[in-house]
Formats: structure tokens, sequence, C-alpha cells
């Protein structure tokens, strides 16, 4: 201002400025060094009105977020012999040419989108700074690992750490639905992370807590730090759009969240609930056609409506069952969840464990991850008689879901399973703590009679058949046909005769 005093507004002085980061050495009147010669030379570069930055200030900007960059390439300036690279910036308060992140189109706008700041270490100790970016790798390897999230890599997310977050710049730049930041505190040889998960609409905080470990065991994998983060994220989020689902609008809610949502909403197994998941996947399937998602989930919803006991007309759910199914398919008959979702519709509504078992194996083939496709092809095994095969695929969904909200749908086929193979005492095991993780599933219930009955301990198998149809009082006992399973195919049969001796009547079906 001072500068400008006595111009004409007219006439304004346009100023240049060259920055360059380095080491200078400071007496009382004057700063020294070859890093002080540099920005001289490079501001010497600079038109009127600009800034031009080298190469070692550049490292510290991102473009779009602290100013807008522009590579100015290699100059020659004087007294020194290797050309020197510049950079032009300019404030973002002037207009910007990055487009806005999106979504990419297909399967992925059903998911939302994770960024993971590397968590900021509390001292200058450039260790501490590694270990704060080693355990944002793992957390960001693990969470990518998750079906319904889609996260941005660490190379992406590294230059908000030492920003003020800010969360409409967070979701602009990177897509960011939610956030996980924190700050990395190292004390010989044990971190705390204390962690704070976001959303980036309102800036809400969704999630926050300290967590302990020790730092060889976090390097060494021995730790559960790492996976007690990325349970309480994915079910923080999870929570989060479960909620919108339940009180907003379906014409409001963007994709992933009715995706999410009805996931959530299906497995709570409320009444309620579980109708209005249906409701928001018919919205999603009318707005993405093309989707297998929304297709493949609503053939679950008919399997488990009919599993649940809830079918008002069994016919004509079991119709739109294999009609969603044979819609994804045509969407995709390559797609793992397109096979999957029609060998489960093979399954319970065609009476065809043989269709489902070769549709199920496809999905495998495609995706041997899909923890659904191993348990769902483990029950066409057991009706197939092929009890050693069906105990190794319900094994395998077993492995791959240890957190999974639908690990209590996991243990009620392993005990499935091992009704099949006359395994009574484990597959009594496998219900009860199905049902210890939801006491509202249907077919834990009637696994667990089964199995108490099968295994001659008939009293106990009355007492949990009452429970079960004061729970459930349409309950159907339906058959299905199975080769080469002896006795043991009949267990409805013996879920029948359990709920007979209790005196309680059943609709047989």
């Amino acid at each position: 201002t001072a500068l400008t005093r006595g111009y004409p507004a007219a006439e304004p002085m346009h100023l240049r400025a060259g920055i360059h980061v380095a080491e200078v050495t400071f007496d009382e009147y004057e700063a020294y060094g070859a890093g002080v010669n540099l920005a001289q030379r490079i501001t010497s570069l600079a038109q009127p009105g600009q800034t031009l930055v080298s190469d070692s200030a550049r490292d510290g900007l991102v473009d779009g977020l602290h100013a807008r960059v522009e590579d100015r390439g290699l100059r020659f300036v004087k007294h020194i012999d290797t050309p020197v690279r510049t950079f032009q910036v300019t404030p973002m308060d002037q207009p910007q040419v990055r487009p806005r992140a999106v979504a990419p189109p297909g399967s992925d706008a059903m998911r939302p989108t994770l960024a993971v700041v590397p968590f900021k270490p509390m001292s200058g100790d450039a260790a501490h700074d590694a270990l704060g970016h080693a355990i944002a790798d793992d957390v960001i390897a693990a969470l990518a690992r998750h079906s319904a999230l889609r996260v941005v890599s660490r190379l992406s997310t590294a230059a908000f750490r030492d920003t003020s977050l800010d969360w409409t710049q967070l979701r602009k730049l990177l897509g960011a639905t939610f956030v996980l930041s924190g700050r990395c505190y190292v004390s010989g040889s044990r971190v705390r992370l204390s962690l704070e998960l976001a959303e980036t609409q309102e800036g809400h905080v969704l999630w926050a807590e300290t967590v302990r470990s020790d730092v060889q065991a976090v390097f060494d994998g021995q730790d559960d730090l790492v996976p007690l983060v990325v349970r309480q994220v994915a079910q923080r989020v999870a929570v989060h759009e479960l909620t919108r689902v339940r009180s907003l609008p379906m014409d409001t809610l963007q994709s992933y969240t009715l995706y999410l949502g009805a996931e959530g909403l299906m497995s709570s197994l409320v009444r309620r609930d579980f109708n209005r998941a249906r409701e928001a996947l018919l919205h999603l399937a009318d707005r993405h056609p093309r989707n297998v998602a929304p297709q493949a989930l609503l053939t679950r919803w008919y399997a488990n409506n009919f599993a649940q006991s809830w079918s008002a007309d069994p016919k004509q759910d079991g119709r739109l069952c294999l009609d969603h199914a044979s819609r994804a398919l045509d969407v995709d008959p390559d797609h793992s969840s397109a096979l999957a979702c029609a060998g489960l519709a093979e399954l319970n509504f065609n009476n065809n464990p043989t269709a489902a078992q070769q549709l199920l194996q496809q999905s495998l083939t495609a995706n041997p991850q899909d923890p659904h496709a191993w348990i769902w092809l483990s029950a066409a095994q057991s009706y197939l008689g092929e009890t050693a095969d069906a105990a190794d695929s319900v094994d395998r969904a077993l492995v791959l879901s240890p957190l999974d909200p639908d690990r209590y749908l996991f243990e009620a086929y392993a005990s499935m399973a091992r009704i099949a193979s006359a395994d009574y005492a484990s597959a009594i095991e496998h219900a009860r703590t199905s049902l210890r993780l939801h006491a509202l599933h249907a077919p834990s219930h009637s696994l667990l009679v089964a199995s108490l009955w099968m295994a001659g301990q008939e009293d106990a198998a009355r007492e949990v058949a009452q429970i079960y149809l004061k729970a459930f009082p349409l309950a159907t006992i339906g058959k299905r046909t199975a080769v080469g399973m002896g006795d043991r195919a009949s267990w409805r049969e013996h879920l029948a005769d359990a709920v007979r001796s209790a005196g309680v009547p059943t609709i047989k079906g």
C-alpha cells in the first residue's frame, strides 16, 4: 500500500514475486545463501503481476487446492549453470479449469468414496511421519477390499495432511463422500492414533476414537488396530446411509445411499425396514436399468422374504425373484453377482440344485472372493449329497467374512452343511452362533430345532420350536429334492416332527 500511495487508481503497481524453498542464513540486516540468490533469479523471470516458484516450492502445493499451478518449463538464469524449472501460481479465487470429480459410471455409482488422509505425527521425527503413512496405507488396502466402498489412493490424499481440512474441497477435488483423518502419537515402542470419520456434505463427525498399539506389531501385521479401524469405518458409513434411507424421500437420495441403505435394511430383518429396502431397490433399478447390482439385490430380497415366511404369495414372489435374476443376467451374463443370484433363485424357487450349482461355480470362477456365492454353493452341494464339498464351501465363506454384517447368515449355512454331513453337534453350535448374532433370522431357528431333534435332544428341540413358531407363526416347512443324502435329506421332516411334538401347528408347504 505504501508503495502505491500517490498513484492514480487507474495506474496500479503490478508486483512480481519469486519463491524458492531452501536453508538460508540470517544476520541482523539480511538473509544470505544460494537459496536467496535463486529466489532472486526466479523473480527476475516473472512478468509484472506474476508469481513464479521453483520445483522445491512446487512440491508443497496441490493444484486446485492451494493454488492453480502451471508448469513453465526449464529456464536459464544468470550465474547458474543448469536450467531452473519454474511454475506459475495463480490464486484460487480466479477461474479454475479442473473438472469436478465425479463417480465413474456402472456399479461404482452404487458405492460412496472414502478418502483416508495419512495420519499426521505430533513430532517432527521422520520415522513417525513414515509410520503415519504406513498405517494409512494398511487401512486403505483393507478398506479397498470392502465391496461397499471406493477408496482414494494415499498419493491423492497426502496433500491434505498438512492442510486444514475443508470438506467442500475434499468433495470437489477427490469426489470424497467420507474422510478418515487423525493424528499419530509415538512414545517409545507404543503408538496412539486419534481418529475421526466425517461425511463431507456437512462436515459432521460420524465417529471419533483413540486406538493404541505396538509399533512393531503394526508393521508385522500382528495387531488388531487396522482391523478395528476398518470395522468401525465400514459400520459407521453403512449406519449413516441406512439412517438416510429410513428418513428421507427416495427421490432425494443418491444411488450409493439407496444401495448401502437397502443392504442394511435387509440385514436388519425388521419387517418394516425390510419392506423399505425393496422400495429403495426398485428406485435404484429404475435409475440404473443397465446395472446388475439392484437386480441382484432384489433377487436376494425375494429369497430372504420367502425364507422369513413373510411372503403372502410365495408363487408370485418366486416368479419375481426369478425375473430379477434373469434381468441381472441380461445386463451382464458374465457378472459374478448376476450368476450368483441366479443360482440362489434356482435353488429357492425352481428347486433345481444342479442348475444352481452350475451357476454358482461360474460365479466363483469370476470372483472367488464372494462369500455369499460360497454359502449358496454349499447349500446346493448339501442337497445334492456332496457333503464334503458343502463343508469346504461354507468354510471358505466363513474365512472370507470374519467382520461381515451378514455373518449370522454364513453361520446358518454352516449349520445346514453340518446337518448334511450328520455332524449334529457342530450344526447346533453354528445355529446357536447365528441366533446370537441375529435373533430374527427365521432359518437359523428352524436349523437349530432340526439339528437338536436329529441329535436326540428332543426336549431342547421342542423348547426351541415353541420359541420359533411364536416368533414366526406363519413359518412353512418346505421340501427340496436331494440326491444321495439318505435320511439326512429329510431334515425338514425332522423339523416338522419337532414342531408337531412341541404342540404348535404349522403351515406345511
